[in-house]
């Protein structure tokens, strides 16, 4: 069986964050739903047999892998008769192989799981062995047990403190960003990514020097190739979810292609597309453009590189799909409101698209909840504040002529419609 190399990868969710693909892990299985195969494996990890044990751990990431066509219904399976805190246990065993399947599918049992994060890292053997793992000779070893951490965190707030505060946890991952293997860079990069999305956890990893001692030796050191570029975007993002800035390198990076290069990957996301080999969750990219956003020294270069573009975009193809949908919802309608403020760049509102989409927000038609629709709703109405002219149709000199004076109320309504795509003035 080949190893993931990153939660990205089939999160990359980041795995950055999550799948298009998956149905969402949380949801709970048909009343009755039973695979007996399952059952059967999960008595078989407790075989003394370690080939026995490796195949049934085998078997369980196969059946929680995000390609089986009931894989969300089988982790609640897992979880619910017993399975995590047995493959937890094998994180110990003496043979490489039990430990390395054992990996895995924890791992695979995290991604989009919040209530399997939650049991992993509730798990007195569970975070101990990883850090163990972490800090191993064996590369693919360490990726697997980064990995981990990083769906945990990706998928489960709670689980990023409980991570954080574990003794050598963080201190594991910041060693392997500097002085790591190519794979298990990527992999810890990843994974501090996903636990920077903590608010609750920010001011620890700035007390543990996350930035100084692993982000930003991450960005300074010279490579190539896409998983190289994943890993830069990730740590500047990491940066940015805990300064609200872009770390500005003296290396070839170019700060502004960093920028640039958070907001295309926005728009791959939107269209559920893999970029650097990563197909990064709406959400992992939206959060550290908002902190950005929320710095005045990068609205104008936000604005610049379409960022407004795909906001509307974000609104326009929402979707309640998990629990993250409506905070992606209300992270899009923060940044519009923050970027509107930006002197100079309003017009781009009026031709992005961006007055429909708040509308369509605004609706409440596709069950976005009060709050967002609240937000929506107050958008809408500092957007109507600002004038625009249409036509001069009234002016004495150069409207006096103008046949826009023979269309009536309603026309004049609908060319508005069209002119503003979709927001009709007042």
């Amino acid at each position: 069986m080949i190893p993931l190399e990153d939660t990205g990868m089939m999160e990359a969710v980041d795995i950055d964050s999550e799948t298009r693909m998956a149905v969402d892990g949380s949801t709970e299985p048909p009343e009755g739903y039973r695979d007996p195969d399952i059952s059967v494996a999960i008595r078989e990890l407790k075989s003394p047999n370690h080939r026995n044990a490796s195949i049934a751990a085998e078997f369980l990431f196969e059946r929680s892998h995000t390609e089986h066509e009931r894989s969300s219904w089988n982790k609640n399976q897992i979880r619910n008769e017993g399975g995590i805190p047995i493959l937890c246990q094998l994180l110990k065993s003496p043979s490489w192989h039990v430990r390395y399947h054992a990996c895995s599918a924890l791992s695979e049992l995290a991604f989009r799981n919040e209530k399997n994060c939650k049991a992993i890292v509730e798990n007195s053997w569970a975070l101990q062995s990883l850090v163990e793992m972490l800090s191993t000779t064996y590369t693919t070893m360490q990726e697997d047990a980064a990995l981990v951490i990083n769906n945990c965190a990706a998928f489960c707030e709670e689980a990023c403190l409980v991570m954080i505060k574990h003794p050598g946890l963080v201190q594991a991952l910041k060693a392997l960003v500097t002085d790591g293997l190519f794979g298990a860079k990527n992999v810890s990069v990843g994974a501090i990514n996903c636990l920077t999305r903590c608010d609750s956890a920010k001011k620890l990893l700035n007390d543990l020097k996350i930035v100084e001692e692993a982000l930003i030796p991450a960005i300074q050191e010279a490579g190539y190739g896409e998983k190289y570029n994943a890993r830069v975007c990730r740590a500047s993002m990491a940066i940015a979810n805990l300064t609200g800035s872009c770390y500005e390198p003296l290396t070839t990076i170019s700060h502004y292609h960093t920028v640039a290069a958070m907001v295309e990957i926005l728009g791959y996301s939107l269209e559920g597309k893999s970029w650097a080999g990563i197909n990064f969750a709406p959400y992992s990219v939206l959060y550290p453009l908002r902190s950005l956003a929320y710095n005045p020294k990068h609205r104008k270069e936000l604005i610049e590189c379409g960022l407004i573009e795909r906001i509307a975009e974000t609104m326009n193809t929402w979707k309640l799909e998990d629990h993250r949908s409506r905070q992606v919802l209300l992270i899009a309608i923060d940044i519009a409101n923050v970027l509107f403020k930006t002197p100079d760049y309003k017009g781009i509102f009026f031709s992005s698209g961006i007055f429909a989409a708040t509308k369509l927000v605004a609706s409440g038609r596709r069950d976005e909840g009060q709050e967002c629709i609240a937000l929506a709703e107050s958008l809408l109405s500092e957007l109507s504040k600002y004038p625009v002219a249409v036509w001069m149709g009234l002016h004495q000199r150069l409207g006096a002529k103008s046949q826009f004076q023979l269309l009536d109320e309603y026309v004049v309504g609908i060319i508005l419609e069209y002119s503003f795509k979709g927001y009709k003035c007042n």
